[in-house]
């Protein structure tokens, strides 16, 4: 026993120095973890609640020293702290105010920060002496020098899959609207939208949110895009049709390209901060000359626009050390800019080199759009994009097919599978993007929220539908209008809707005039043969007045506000006229750029003015007469995206926001004795319009039209110029043969943000001009008549210059046209005309 007892205890003797050994490194592990604090949590904008990426957040330490670390994309941070740390910590980054915070005792801990903007940025000035040689400058000059080998345009090809994620809210909830009903339904969800927005930000209300998956394909040479989306999921107050927002709010509509000397944006040119023309737009300082991001170094910089008042950006950009190229762009639009309703626009790039090519691609991108200067006392809009793209492969070689359609939608496009998107996000949903979900929800199904939104739906469209009709009545611009020949009309009309059938739509109205106590009509049937490639078939009678100064279509599109106001005010100057027209039409998209339509129409000219005509081909004598005629029609528009759609029954197509003309040619073809007609004839004509984008000189859109008509027919039949001259009498001059051009040059700010009063107002000049050669054959009353003055420009151009002031009070246009050449030509009174005029418009742009 005793030998037993003392083996024990040689045996603890020997233990215990290990024992000793073992708690001294648990108790030093100990010690060492008490000593670091570490801190993590999420930073935003306190107005937007957008996640800030790069921002610097630091404590201090001993020694005038600091601790610190960034967010990532996402907006989030991991922080050690040491345990001499002060009690506070900071959250700093450019444009916003540095923000403090106490330090919570715990440990771990989380301290979320909501920053505010802070715009004094731009008035600061750094006056510098003249010897002084920025050292962003050479840093700058190397970026435009690698440009060619950073360039992603630069690529033959690249493809990647992209997620984009979109969320729509409400903001400016002020107290006064918070009383109204339809947010004292909303009122119980303030507490959640407070606990969303942060201890410091500003509550919004999400009304929308999707989530979209998709390949995107691009080559350039030729330059050719497709996407396919592959899966869609969405919730939010008005959306009918899943798969049409999806093809709006596509990866393929977010792509920004910073190499390029201008960013369109708002279909707006925006000056990129690496523009060739760098050193003469912007002001730049390098803020750091070695940041290390995962191992690489980067130089840090930060600009600012030399006015700015200009289409420009402000932020900070991220460029390599070994090939200057841009890693990453933090980029603010300019909180003066020239824009009308939109409070902020901020992008926010990473950049990737994907194996294989020096050049850059975007790895994530971020957009917020603040649209709330529309009225103080309204309610805002906040848009957030978010865009995510990985498996890029560059320069492929793709056969065909590939870009045979700009856009397609897998069949399983709107499939609610939720484990889809648990493997295909980039990032799992956070707690606050499930409340946003949840809350949607909620909202898009109270009674009074699916009220307002038929309002919205009513103004945008034109045509209300009370509750779940089947018919939806409208356009409401035609209710009403007041005439010298007919007086007070009032007019009644509708259109069916998907709801009575996704292909055959029926509409009509009926319209009476109180002082020539005439009804007037209109029935039409429209069939949707196929939506892909689409084609459509219709037929329609109309019983109307028609005016001879705007009889027939012309190639300029025109929008309902203009065709409801020509049916107001002095018509018997414009040569009115009784029609009954029967008009049958099929059309199809030959290809996704090219579009064909054939029409047959059947019309009577009842004049409501002095008219005859005696025709030099069988002396007959016409005080009236009818013409029967097939119309047949092509329309080149490259780089459209057509959308697909089960539950809207229009075509739906985005130009795709290129510069690229569109082409129309028509030919026209009068058949006499058929169905009545009382002429034979032929017409050809052709358009081209365009829209150039000039970045710093503004915008300028052109419609080139040229028409022949080589068979005699009486004027009102012949083409009448005064749909695009202004200061020409209705009526004045006629021809047969014609080329006309008409061009507006929108030049946004750049002569007003120079000047001091027009910069404060935010208007922007344009200039316009208007010239129109054209003769009239013999046969058609080309030599001057004894009777009255020729209508034939007998070789002398028409010309017309103007310019004016657009966004007056955010939607008004003032034109002051000028009449250049044929300003003694007198009428049958003879009177000289006016020739000045001035033109006032309606209309929405940014």
């Amino acid at each position: 026993m005793r030998v037993r007892a003392c083996h024990s205890v040689n045996r603890l003797g020997i233990l215990f120095p290990i024992w000793c050994v073992i708690c001294v490194c648990v108790m030093t592990v100990s010690s060492a973890a008490q000593s670091v604090k570490n801190i993590s949590g999420k930073i935003t904008d306190s107005e937007t609640g957008e996640p800030l990426p790069y921002v610097t957040v630091f404590v201090k330490v001993p020694g005038h020293s600091h601790k610190a670390a960034s967010t990532d994309f996402s907006g989030i941070y991991h922080l050690a702290a040491p345990a001499a740390a002060g009690d506070s910590i900071f959250a700093t980054y450019v444009g916003y105010k540095t923000t403090q915070k106490l330090l919570p005792k715990a440990n771990p801990a989380t301290v979320d920060f909501q920053l505010a903007s802070d715009n004094k940025m731009l008035a600061q000035v750094n006056i510098t002496p003249k010897s002084y040689v920025n050292p962003a400058w050479e840093i700058m000059a190397n970026v435009v020098k690698h440009k060619a080998e950073n360039d992603p345009d630069k690529l033959k090809s690249y493809q990647y899959e992209s997620y984009s994620r979109l969320e729509l809210s409400v903001t400016n909830i002020s107290d006064k609207m918070k009383k109204r009903k339809l947010m004292r339904q909303i009122l119980p969800l303030m507490d959640s939208l407070q606990k969303i927005a942060g201890e410091d930000g500003t509550p919004v209300l999400p009304v929308f949110m999707s989530e979209t998956v998709s390949d995107y394909y691009h080559q350039t040479n030729p330059d050719q895009k497709a996407e396919v989306v592959k899966r869609t999921k969405m919730s939010g107050v008005g959306i009918e049709d899943e798969t049409l927002i999806s093809q709006i709010v596509g990866s393929s509509l977010q792509q920004y390209n910073f190499y390029r000397n201008y960013i369109r944006l708002a279909n707006k040119d925006f000056m990129s901060p690496i523009t060739d023309s760098w050193k003469m737009l912007y002001n730049y300082d390098l803020a750091e000359r070695d940041v290390k991001i995962d191992g690489k170094d980067y130089y840090r910089l930060e600009f600012k626009p030399k006015r700015s008042h200009d289409l420009s950006f402000v932020g900070t950009m991220w460029i390599s050390h070994d090939n200057y190229a841009l890693y990453r762009m933090d980029v603010s639009v300019t909180p003066d800019a020239n824009l009308d309703f939109l409070n902020k626009i901020r992008i926010q790039e990473q950049m990737t080199q994907p194996e294989g090519t020096s050049s850059w691609l975007p790895e994530k991108t971020r957009i917020t759009v603040h649209v709330s200067n529309i009225n103080p006392k309204w309610s805002g809009f906040l848009g957030k994009f978010y865009i995510s793209n990985k498996n890029i492969v560059v320069n492929k070689i793709y056969p065909p097919e590939v870009f045979k359609e700009p856009l397609t939608m897998a069949n399983d496009v709107t499939n609610k599978d939720e484990s889809y998107w648990t493997t295909n996000r980039p990032e799992p949903l956070t707690d606050v993007d499930k409340k946003v979900y949840k809350m949607i929800d909620t909202v898009k199904n109270l009674p009074i929220v699916r009220t307002y939104a038929d309002i919205a739906a009513m103004l945008i469209n034109g045509y209300y539908r009370p509750g779940n009709s089947k018919f939806s009545f409208g356009p409401y611009l035609y209710t009403y209008s007041y005439n010298d020949v007919q007086g007070s009309v009032l007019r009644l009309g509708g259109i069916s809707n998907r709801y009575f059938s996704e292909n055959l739509i029926l509409g009509g109205y009926v319209a009476y005039g109180f002082r020539d106590r005439k009804w007037n009509f209109n029935g039409s049937v429209d069939y949707i043969f196929s939506r892909k490639p689409w084609t459509e078939a219709g037929i329609s009678f109309t019983r109307d007045l028609g005016q001879t100064g705007y009889q027939f279509e012309n190639f300029s599109k025109s929008n309902n506000i203009f065709k409801a106001s020509i049916r107001n005010g002095n018509l018997l100057r414009r040569g009115p006229f009784q029609q009954n027209e029967l008009r049958a039409y099929v059309q199809t998209d030959v290809a996704p750029n090219l579009t064909a339509k054939l029409t047959t129409d059947r019309r009577t000219f009842d004049p409501l003015y002095n008219f005859d005509y005696i025709s030099p081909i069988d002396g007959l004598h016409y005080r009236n007469y009818q013409v029967a005629e097939a119309i047949t029609e092509l329309q080149w528009q490259p780089g459209r995206r057509l959308l697909q759609s089960a539950q809207v029954n229009k075509r739906i197509a985005l130009g795709g926001g290129t510069d690229n003309p569109v082409i129309t040619i028509r030919y026209t073809h009068g058949f006499k004795g058929v169905t009545g007609g009382d002429f034979d004839y032929d017409k050809i004509a052709a358009n081209i319009t365009q829209k150039i984008h000039m970045g710093i000189f503004g915008k300028g859109e052109y419609s080139l039209t040229g028409g022949y008509i080589p068979s005699s027919l009486p004027s009102p039949m012949l083409e009448n110029h005064r749909y695009n001259f202004n200061t020409m009498r209705f009526l004045e001059y006629v021809s047969d043969r014609y080329v006309a051009l008409n061009y507006t040059q929108h030049m946004e700010g750049l002569i007003t943000n120079s000047i001091p009063l027009l910069r404060s107002l935010n208007v922007r000049t344009v200039a316009d001009l208007n010239v129109l050669d054209g003769s009239l054959s013999d046969a058609n009353g080309g030599r001057p008549s004894n009777r009255r003055p020729t209508r034939n420009l007998e070789g002398t151009p028409y010309v017309e210059l103007g310019y004016g002031l657009e966004n007056i009070f955010k939607f008004l246009r003032v034109d002051f046209l000028h009449r250049v050449t044929h300003r003694d030509h007198v009428d049958e009174a003879g009177v000289p005309p006016s020739n000045f005029a001035t033109r006032v418009t309606l209309q929405f742009r940014l």
